[in-house]
């Protein structure tokens, strides 16, 4: 057996109880002062020192001894605003809940930490391990970006990983290109003038607009985006008034634009902005549109992800490689993907009983832990390997 899964599977029970302890203490945003210093504690028994170059957002350091480029490897570490309701023994102790499986991210990437400590003097080049907050509202990439995460040493190559809930634990999937999709999250807030709800003429009836611009959006898609590209706004608020008999002043929508093109992605936004401007001004009201997100589509570079292929079937293990696994949510680990290359994998861990029902964001979502040696593997070797052949 491969030298990584033989040892991670040693390791099995340590990574367990390193999840389950993350898993019991959500938290979110950029604020996870329990989660980075039990992260920075246990990196710190491995005799890895990390730095926390933003709030909540460490970094650390492998190799160095021996010349060579550098490889980042990701994980994020923060939950979502719910409640779990899973039943497991150490379900979340806060008001949150990690059902995302960022917990599992984080215990996979300490766990091949201390695979790759143990060959640090093997290791040509330097490892950089990069434990990301605020993943769920898409600024801990950013913020780490801007603080110098892909600088001193410059990054030539990254990991980046997702739990995925597709299929059983030991299928491992992937997509050449564009992986998972952008997201365009925006606020639309439409201005009207309001009045009795019997006198209509003598107002702007801001929830009139708001439903034809609402009917404009979807008919964007179905009637402007190719059958052959992938196109997705949904309108998850649609709110005015408080009164049956009373024409509001505003109506506001908010929702999500999705896509993988660039140039579809351009398009759309540029539509959107007509249709809604359009609108207003047929009816006479006026609009503010703010922009709530803007993450790019995450690329896997083929020619990377091929070579990270390639090391991952060197290691002999029982694993089904699932391939053309594009998927519609997003991950701002995009923003890594547009500096350097990446190469991304989806770690299938499905419950295989009654508990497998649930998917992400779920309050009874169950991830099967069985999938954790396998992801701190398949990272340590991909690492270790992409430095080696890579000089």
């Amino acid at each position: 057996m491969n030298m990584f899964m033989k040892r991670a599977n040693e390791l099995k029970e340590e990574i367990i109880a390193i999840r389950r302890d993350l898993h019991s203490m959500p938290e979110i945003m950029n604020d996870l002062p329990k989660t980075t210093a039990y992260v920075k504690a246990k990196l710190l028994e491995m005799g890895i020192e990390a730095q926390e170059i933003i709030s909540s957002g460490l970094v650390a350091l492998l190799g160095g001894k021996k010349p060579g480029k550098t490889i980042l490897i990701r994980a994020d570490m923060d939950g979502l605003n719910m409640t779990e309701d899973s039943g497991l023994e150490f379900a979340s102790t806060t008001p949150y809940a990690h059902t995302c499986g960022h917990d599992l991210h984080a215990a996979m990437l300490l766990g091949a930490a201390k695979m790759l400590k143990e060959r640090e003097d093997e290791i040509e080049g330097t490892i950089k391990l990069m434990f990301q907050p605020g993943e769920e509202y898409f600024i801990g990439a950013k913020a780490m970006i801007d603080a110098g995460v892909l600088e001193n040493p410059k990054v030539d190559a990254a990991i980046g990983m997702h739990t995925m809930l597709n299929a059983p634990v030991g299928t491992i999937g992937y997509q050449h290109g564009y992986t998972l999709s952008s997201v365009d999250g925006f606020k639309i807030t439409i201005k009207g003038k309001g009045c009795h709800g019997a006198m209509p003429e003598k107002g702007v009836d801001p929830i009139n607009v708001g439903v034809h611009v609402y009917l404009g959006l979807q008919e964007l898609i179905a009637r402007e985006v190719s059958g052959f590209e992938t196109a997705i706004i949904t309108l998850g608020q649609f709110s005015a008034g408080a009164a049956p008999n009373i024409i509001p002043d505003t109506c506001v929508l908010q929702g999500t634009m999705r896509t993988y093109s660039k140039e579809v992605r351009e398009y759309l936004f540029n539509r959107m902005q007509e249709i809604i401007d359009l609108t207003c001004k047929k009816y006479r009201a006026s609009f503010e549109y703010e922009v709530l997100s803007n993450v790019p589509s995450l690329y896997t570079d083929p020619e990377l992800l091929d070579e990270m292929l390639g090391y991952v079937k060197e290691m002999d293990a029982d694993f089904t490689l699932l391939k053309d696994q594009r998927a519609t949510p997003t991950d701002d680990i995009a923003f890594i993907s547009e500096l350097v290359p990446t190469a991304h994998f989806q770690f299938n861990c499905k419950m295989q009983d009654e508990r497998g029902a649930f998917p992400h964001h779920h309050p009874k979502v169950v991830f099967d832990e069985d999938v954790l040696p396998i992801g701190a593997a398949v990272n340590a070797q991909c690492a270790f390997n992409w430095l080696k052949n890579n000089k």
